[in-house]
């Protein structure tokens, strides 16, 4: 099926790609310019009549599309096509001598041509490009034309740190396998990959592409790089909102009644959802640590939000169901107090403001023939107070992670 594929690409792209017919000649002559060509040709030999020049091979690269791109196997599949061009002097010949002919294709398998093999391939063996289907296109001047067109799998190195808000840069590292520098050197035709034929990806956005070339030991590599951001959208619909608005329910545990029965067992559906949610995250990023995407770190600290929130509602539940005939002791009374400071200058204030347009004796004597009974503290309105700071401190602790969250993605990514 795979080697089916491979041709119905050639096929396709080619038809784009390569030119017509052989103009002028008749069969006659075509047969005679081939067997002419290939008589005495040695095709393990390079085809430059002084052995010390060097080859030179320029590549272009056409692509069609991204077929995949995997966090988890590190792994990029595109579809498209290199044209590699070089010269090969052994085949040259007068046009007019074969009745006008000008082009001439021979199979990859009976002509010498550079090796080229894909060094960062998803394989176990090496890449070794082309097969046996394609041909290679000549010129009356010795210029050669070959067109792989397939379906690459390569390495991709990803950085996570910003996911969803990420942007990658993939490449595709073409060598040519069999030759040195000093014999052989391949170098990118343009500065950019051709994208006349490219259909976008819904996942993946392709910002740009850039090409350079440079030497692995003693050997000449061509680098075709593409420079993606990932659309994060589907994150943002499907993990970022559902993971706010499961927070934000969560602190609304703090509003049910006491005495409905309801709150630990919400408190811990939440808890529950919430790692749900964190497996499926982690599902799709790489499984290293270095680097850690910052959604991590997030998500652990709403996780723990949470689970700090099912503590607090067991300890509040607990207060609010002590016996009234129980003392209160001290350290929870200066909680309370504290709590309700702002209240309590409030009211200060208030009676400040009163003595100072009013008479000073009458003040006195309606405080001494009226003084307020301070009610002493119960556990049920201890509990409503922690209630209060619970769920204001909670919510705020949500809002104020997400709001760094997202800043720190805006900036750094």
């Amino acid at each position: 099926m795979m080697a089916i594929l491979n041709v119905i690409i050639y096929l396709v792209v080619s038809m784009f790609l390569l030119p017509g017919p052989s103009s002028g000649g008749t069969l006659e002559h075509y047969n005679n310019l081939y067997n002419t060509t290939l008589k005495g040709y040695n095709k393990d030999c390079r085809p430059v009549k002084v052995q010390s020049t060097v080859t030179y091979a320029s590549l272009y690269f056409y692509l069609k599309s991204i077929a995949d791109l995997d966090e988890v196997s590190s792994k990029l599949v595109t579809v498209g096509l290199f044209t590699i061009i070089w010269k090969d002097e052994n085949i040259v010949w007068n046009s007019s001598d074969y009745g006008g002919t000008e082009l001439l294709y021979i199979d990859e398998s009976l002509i010498w041509k550079p090796s080229m093999a894909l060094l960062n391939t998803m394989s176990t063996n090496v890449g070794l490009l082309g097969f046996k289907q394609s041909r290679v296109r000549y010129s009356p001047y010795g210029s050669a034309l070959w067109n792989i067109a397939d379906r690459f799998q390569t390495t991709c190195e990803f950085d996570t740190t910003y996911f969803p808000f990420d942007k990658q840069t993939c490449e595709m590292q073409i060598m040519a396998w069999d030759y040195t520098t000093d014999v052989v050197m391949i170098y990118p035709f343009n500065s950019s990959v051709d994208l006349t034929y490219y259909s976008e990806n819904g996942a993946w956005e392709l910002l740009s592409t850039t090409t350079r070339s440079e030497k692995l030991s003693y050997y000449s590599v061509a680098v075709f790089s593409l420079h993606l951001k990932r659309r994060p959208l589907y994150f943002v619909i499907y993990i970022l909102i559902p993971l706010c608005t499961m927070l934000i329910l969560n602190t609304l545990v703090f509003m049910l009644p006491p005495d409905s029965g309801e709150r630990v067992g919400y408190s811990i559906d939440c808890l529950l959802a919430l790692t749900v949610l964190i497996t499926l995250v982690s599902e799709g990023l790489p499984q290293n640590s270095n680097p850690m995407p910052v959604i991590g770190y997030v998500l652990t600290v709403f996780l723990i939000i949470s689970a700090i929130i099912c503590v607090e509602t067991i300890f509040i539940l607990r207060l609010h169901h002590t016996e009234e005939n129980k003392e209160i002791p001290p350290f929870l009374r200066k909680i309370y107090n504290i709590l309700n400071c702002a209240t309590c200058k409030k009211r200060s204030g208030s009676v400040r403001a009163y003595s100072s347009h009013t008479d000073l004796k009458k003040v006195e004597e309606l405080d001494k023939q009226k003084k307020p009974d301070v009610l002493p503290l119960t556990w049920k309105e201890l509990s409503s107070c922690l209630d209060s700071f619970c769920f204001i401190s909670s919510l705020f602790s949500v809002i104020i992670v997400g709001i760094v969250f997202f800043i720190i993605v805006a900036v750094k990514s």
